[in-house]
């Protein structure tokens, strides 16, 4: 059966090889796209990796880049002397303009300061507190920019010195730049005010009700969960990107679906004559399919195969070229691409099946 599906395809050896093409092309298209969503959708993890139970922002807050937040210095204290909580990091956080090398680059710069009851992981230390006169930038704006440890780029008047470039993060579209909380309060120059307030609380202490007492304590405050506070920054990515994935994602599989069917449909035409002296000596109808499937198996799959192949290198070249391309391939993404391949080779092989199905056997014995 196989053997038979084999040499059907590979009659036609250029017809074989372009059709591989176009359902790698397909897989390629799925691929990269579920990839950018997947590296898109992590917008917000810095976030997230933050120290922290609550952020507390100014009332009507949305999130952190299409808003403004400002939380005076009478409400810190007010914070703090809240029930359940620990401490209180005051942060300051603003998109910026900053010229390197001659380019305008928009930038998020960020600094906090966590008192000492706060228990920090090397990792925080490392990637989000610079000494003074320092700030950490991270591989896609570096990539952007040429900004390298050492280099000094100047931060509303103040000539700050790059001191670390952390690993590529989730922040694809705009990046966050770490700077000293001292630092970043000259360049705002906002005196005792501070864009947000993260609560640490006491163990067993819930955040939906630290939030609720927040609230109620002042309502010009409002209040997050680390984790919704990061959701918030998705939130654009998910509404405005998910029903166009969803419709490139129809595309490659019709495209993908198309490609198969008419190779296999055109290479049944063919063979005709085979199919029917196989009905003549016996052969079922569901013989006959399994020959025609097994036709669109073996397309999809080597066209899978070389899609995939091809998905990680024009990623790698893509990425090279425009550091915010950020893909992030998981495997349980790949997988579900190979079962909708398997899919689609199902859904190629149902109009020539029909064909094959209904040929008439006397028609081999015809002049």
């Amino acid at each position: 059966m196989v053997p038979v599906a084999r040499r059907n395809l590979f009659a036609e050896k250029a017809r074989f090889a372009i059709s591989v093409a176009g359902v790698a092309f397909a897989i390629l298209l799925v691929l990269i796209v579920l990839g950018l969503y997947r590296g898109w959708s992590r917008t917000g993890e810095t976030i997230a990796r933050l120290p922290g139970d609550v952020w507390v922002v100014q009332a009507g807050t949305i999130d952190p880049f299409h808003s403004a937040s400002l939380v005076q210095a009478e409400q810190l204290s007010a914070l703090r002397a809240l029930a359940g909580v620990e401490a209180v990091t005051p942060v300051l956080a603003r998109r910026m303009t900053v010229a390197v090398n001659g380019d305008d680059a928009s930038i998020y710069l960020f600094a906090l300061q966590p008192p000492d009851a706060v228990s920090l992981s090397e990792n925080v230390r490392r990637d989000y507190l610079p000494p003074p006169g320092e700030i950490y930038v991270d591989a896609i704006l570096s990539a952007k920019t040429g900004l390298d440890v050492g280099d000094t780029v100047s931060v509303g008047g103040r000539e700050l010195r790059v001191g670390r470039v952390a690993g590529r993060s989730g922040e694809a579209f705009i990046q966050f730049v770490f700077a000293n909380f001292d630092d970043t309060q000259a360049i705002f120059g906002v005196g005792g005010a501070v864009n947000y307030a993260v609560l640490s609380l006491a163990p067993g202490v819930r955040a939906e009700e630290t939030m609720a007492t927040v609230a109620a304590a002042d309502p010009r405050l409002g209040a997050f969960t680390r984790e919704a506070f990061a959701r918030s920054i998705r939130k654009e990515i998910d509404e405005s990107f998910l029903p166009i994935i969803g419709i490139l994602l129809a595309i490659g599989f019709v495209v993908g679906a198309a490609v198969v069917g008419l190779t296999i449909y055109t290479a049944t035409i063919e063979r005709s004559r085979e199919f029917g002296v196989l009905k003549a000596v016996g052969a079922s109808g569901t013989y006959l399919y399994r020959i025609v499937f097994s036709q669109s198996l073996i397309l999809t799959l080597s066209g899978f195969a070389v899609g995939a192949m091809a998905t990680f290198v024009v990623a790698r070249l893509a990425t090279a070229t425009a550091p915010e391309f950020a893909t992030d391939f998981r495997p349980l993404d790949v997988t579900g691409v190979a079962l909708g391949t398997g899919l689609m080779a199902l859904a190629a092989s149902f109009v020539p099946v029909r064909r094959v199905v209904h040929i008439d056997p006397a028609s081999v014995f015809r002049a």
